[in-house]
């Protein structure tokens, strides 16, 4: 635990390869986000959702692809030993990132998509009254 806190830990140019446990939990981590950023955005092209939640949709899947594919990169430049780039601070880095972007659509859904909906609501109830186009 002791080591979790020393600059040396996080900051070494050249870090050791991943324990090999570690290093295949990861990948396939890695690779899930990928995955499953690459059929979210897939399923929300395809799939008949109303237009927010098909945003939704579009955001998760970009986040997830995008930060497995990143994940990627790192796992790739920590296998190769790439100074600076397979730095132990970009996990953290990473993970922030992914963090922050999951909030920003955790936002969206709970915050966006309700006003919107209201907003919808509101402006049909007073379309109803005016006067329609003849055809």
């Amino acid at each position: 635990m002791s080591n979790l806190l020393s600059f040396n830990y996080w900051f070494l140019a050249q870090p050791a390869m991943f324990v090999s446990w570690a290093g295949t939990v990861l990948l396939v981590v890695f690779t899930a986000l990928a995955v499953v950023g690459l059929v979210a955005k897939i399923y929300g092209v395809r799939a008949g959702l109303d237009k927010f939640v098909r945003r939704a949709v579009q955001r998760a899947g970009t986040c997830l692809l995008s930060m497995g594919l990143v994940g990627l990169l790192h796992y790739f430049f920590v296998f190769e030993r790439v100074p600076v780039l397979s730095m132990r601070i970009w996990l953290l880095v990473w993970l922030v990132a992914i963090l922050l972007w999951a909030w920003s659509i955790l936002r969206y859904v709970r915050v966006e998509i309700p006003k919107a909906n209201a907003m919808k609501a509101e402006r049909e109830r007073l379309n109803k009254w005016l006067p329609k186009a003849k055809r």
